[in-house]
């Protein structure tokens, strides 16, 4: 089976600092693919090469079997790759609605209005809600960003994403400030996504990587230590080591 996403041979430098070492990895169809490591480990930077604002020294990045590594992120986008952020990136006085619907407009190439709606769509608008329903805040759907809790908005970012319609999800820490419950809320989301997309996640949260993860890579100074699934890992001697800190 092709994968959905195949990292080969990565690497890149800052200067004299090498940030990404030789990584090779595989997400296939469906799959929650989870990238932890600790801090400095190059993970963000990793998902930058992956998503293309970031250009690899050497290694190449396939989508669904095809060399995209001197494609613009635009272009990935449209092949079926989607990305959230660890800070927000939807336009606060717009409605959740507005938002997704804007994403859906991106992915049918319609023209748009910068930080505003282009001419009514309601095609877009009842994709941009279908999408919201999954992510169980359509309820929510014309309240303006801003009014949103932080859990409402990762799930409306998600939405966006979802817009696109992926056939690979980057998820860059769905959980960072989360209290208990929302967590738990985005925990059950992203398990309902699972075997519908594949997904990459970045995530510190041990309990939902190991909740969620059909595999798990770690990396370390950029280069990946161990990979496997999520028993083989907690099991690893080097990764324990490493990051997960258990004797």
């Amino acid at each position: 089976m092709t994968p959905a996403l195949e990292l080969r041979a990565l690497n890149l430098a800052f200067g004299a600092l090498a940030v990404t070492r030789n990584v090779s990895l595989a997400v296939a169809p469906g799959e929650a693919h989870a990238l932890i490591g600790p801090n400095g480990a190059g993970k963000t930077t990793l998902l930058a090469q992956i998503a293309g604002t970031l250009r690899p020294a050497s290694g190449r990045v396939l989508l669904a079997g095809r060399d995209v590594t001197a494609l613009p992120p635009h272009r990935r986008a449209l092949l079926g790759l989607a990305r959230t952020f660890q800070v927000s990136a939807l336009a606060h006085g717009l409605s959740a609605l507005e938002n997704v619907a804007l994403a859906v407009q991106r992915r049918t190439a319609r023209p748009l209005a910068l930080l505003r709606r282009a001419a009514p769509d309601p095609e877009a608008d009842g994709a941009a809600l279908a999408a919201l329903e999954a992510v169980g805040i359509a309820a929510r759907a014309g309240l303006p960003v801003r009014d949103l809790s932080h859990g409402e908005r990762r799930a409306a970012e998600i939405a966006c994403a979802l817009a696109a319609r992926p056939a690979c999800l980057l998820l860059d820490e769905p959980l960072a400030g989360l209290g208990p419950a929302e967590a738990a809320a985005m925990i059950g989301l992203l398990r309902g996504l699972k075997g519908r997309t594949a997904m990459l996640l970045v995530e510190h949260d041990m309990e939902a990587v190991f909740a969620l993860a059909d595999r798990v890579s770690v990396l370390v100074r950029g280069e990946i230590i161990a990979s496997g699934a999520p028993a083989l890992v907690r099991a690893d001697p080097a990764a324990r080591a490493a990051y997960l800190g258990e004797d």
